[in-house]
């Protein structure tokens, strides 16, 4: 029986299971009786979790005026929801440091996943969507099916990669004439597995194809838009009106969707290069 996005999950879940201490906060956050105390007592039994916590909520990612010294008050300032999200960005890159990985450059891969994060959760700002850390984290995971497919099929992954050469797309398409389905379906299916938010699930599951998002189409299209920037545009690149006309190759209809205006670009582009080099710094050290 040929082999689905499933079953190359099952095949590593006991690798890639989130950590306990996530599932710890969740446990909390879903007891209506608890309070920023408790949850900040939970992540401080993790020290090197609760620094990264503690050393984003103080960056330029958030840009505080007072500077935040325990968990409890960084619940209070950013929110439980973001905070969250946040434990889960990091869970997830410390969870993948278990899993060789052969066939990709893993400090471009999540230097290209927390760019992408960025990105989403700035432009959800200008779309006025709410509880960015969502874009944030949602952009982070859009190509964590890549590792599993790397891991589980590698010769398979090989001649896709081979074929695929630097393009993203045709990488996505090669990857659904080689294995027979995308590592946009595999991600669907780990983000099924660790029973995170649909949210999450749609838009891994989508953002090659947004329009095909039922659900959340808005957080599908940003997190495709931001995908397609971060592909086509580095840090030392200049954005500039001339680059805007030869713009990256993303579904046109979702600009319609958000009703993003490319001229914000050069200064959004500013704010995520800062942000993504000491978000970079914090979870993702060696990068």
């Amino acid at each position: 029986m040929a082999k689905t996005p499933e079953d190359l999950v099952k095949g590593v879940i006991k690798l890639i299971s989130l950590p306990e201490i996530f599932i710890r906060i969740n446990q909390v956050l879903e007891d209506p009786n608890h309070n920023a105390k408790q949850l900040g007592d939970v992540i401080g039994h993790d020290p090197s979790l609760t620094a990264r916590i503690l050393r984003i909520v103080n960056s330029a990612y958030y840009s505080l005026v007072v500077k935040v010294e325990l968990v409890s008050r960084a619940v209070s300032v950013i929110g439980e929801d973001d905070l969250r999200n946040l434990v889960l960005a990091t869970s997830a890159i410390d969870t993948f440091k278990r899993i060789p990985n052969q066939l990709v450059d893993i400090d471009i891969f999540w230097r290209h996943s927390v760019h992408t994060g960025i990105i989403s959760r700035l432009i959800s700002k200008q779309c006025n969507i709410l509880h960015g850390e969502r874009l944030f984290v949602a952009g982070m995971l859009h190509d964590i099916g890549k590792l599993v497919m790397y891991f589980k099929e590698p010769e398979l992954s090989q001649q896709v990669l081979l074929q695929a050469g630097d393009d993203d797309g045709i990488l996505f398409h090669a990857e659904k004439d080689i294995i027979g389905f995308t590592h946009a379906d595999v991600g669907a299916a780990l983000i099924e597995s660790w029973q995170l938010a649909d949210t999450l699930r749609d838009v891994v599951a989508y953002h090659h194809n947004p329009l095909q998002a039922k659900k959340y189409p808005m957080e599908t299209a940003i997190v495709h838009i931001a995908n397609c920037i971060v592909n086509s545009i580095g840090p030392d690149t200049i954005v500039d009106e001339h680059l805007l006309d030869d713009y990256p190759a993303f579904e046109p209809k979702t600009l319609e969707l958000t009703g993003l205006d490319l001229r914000i670009l050069p200064d959004l582009m500013d704010s995520a290069w800062e942000q993504a080099a000491e978000v970079l710094d914090i979870i993702c050290p060696r990068i």
